[in-house]
């Protein structure tokens, strides 16, 4: 009998996107409590890059992505059949034609959800909720988010819109109307963003900085913020070494992904989508290093061998 083998993409070494691969591997045989899915989709995220460049440590050979989307395939769990379209998070070596998870980390996708937002919704969204959870605010409060026009910064944005807070986003000049269409005050960040900043404020203090971009200034507009009374958060271990800003460590639960799936749903939450090829992903990667992609990127394994055929489950 043959051995099943899948595609994995792995880092064999710490550096630059040029160090990925895609490796062919055989597949384990799955043991009681877990769920094989072959993924469809699978979300690409800042924590990627830097897990593959070595600035979160760990060790070599790694392999890469924790979200995906796809289609049940084998189970050893009554919570998920074969066929079930699922979305899942947390799983290390997500950048694959398979993987093997259990139940508590999946979740059914809704019928009327695309497989581009399925792949790519949970990682940015499941940040945005943790980091707005992590600050006090109340309606009308102004918050400035550094990096706004990313993944994570366009979800919050929105959420934040929703919930009466007043945001003020930086962005490159290239995405100020990308902001302004979800809701944000955009600024563009760069020489001078902090006399931006408070002319958008207008007046009003700033109850809140919350940083997803890791750059000098949004630590220097952090600090600034603290020492006024106002609260400061970072998404990236670079600005709390740097500045002393405090960390947000990402939460990720069923019940927050639904919280997403509702806000898509109904309308409040919207988040461009691009997909790339698998086989692309070194390329993928480059473009999360530049650090100036608006929404999401999203790995597109359509051509996965393992996916079943359409109207085969049926």
């Amino acid at each position: 009998m043959t051995m099943q083998r899948h595609r994995i993409a792995v880092a064999r070494r710490f550096g630059p996107p040029e160090a990925i691969a895609i490796e062919e591997h055989p597949v384990a045989s799955l043991r009681q409590g877990e769920i094989r899915v072959a993924v469809r989709t699978g979300g690409l995220n800042p924590v990627d890059a830097r897990r593959r460049s070595g600035s979160f440590g760990g060790t070599v050979p790694m392999t890469l992505g924790t979200e995906f989307a796809g289609i049940v395939v084998e189970s050893r769990d009554a919570r998920h059949a074969v066929g079930h379209e699922v979305i899942g998070w947390g799983v290390s070596g997500a950048d694959a034609d398979l993987v093997t998870t259990d139940a508590d980390r999946l979740a059914h996708k809704p019928a009327g959800l695309g497989w581009a937002l399925a792949g790519g919704l949970s990682g940015v969204g499941q940040s945005a909720i943790t980091a707005l959870a992590s600050v006090r605010l109340v309606k009308g409060d102004v918050i400035v988010v550094h990096g706004a026009a990313g993944g994570v910064g366009t979800v919050l944005t929105q959420l934040a819109v929703a919930r009466g807070f007043r945001v003020i986003g930086t962005a490159s000049a290239a995405n100020q109307e990308h902001l302004r269409s979800i809701g944000a005050s955009a600024v563009v960040y760069g020489a001078g963003v902090a006399d931006r900043i408070a002319e958008a404020a207008a007046g009003s203090p700033i109850a809140a900085s919350v940083d997803l971009a890791g750059s000098r200034e949004a630590g220097d507009i952090a600090s600034a913020v603290l020492r006024a009374g106002g609260q400061s958060i970072t998404l990236v271990p670079e600005t709390m070494t740097s500045h002393g800003i405090r960390l947000v460590q990402v939460r990720r639960s069923a019940a927050q992904l639904q919280e997403l799936l509702d806000a898509v749903a109904d309308g409040t939450l919207v988040l461009p989508v691009e997909s790339v090829p698998f086989t692309n992903i070194v390329e993928a990667h480059r473009r999360l290093d530049s650090g100036h992609s608006r929404g999401k990127l999203v790995l597109d394994l359509s051509d996965n061998p393992h996916l079943p055929a359409e109207g085969s489950l049926t």
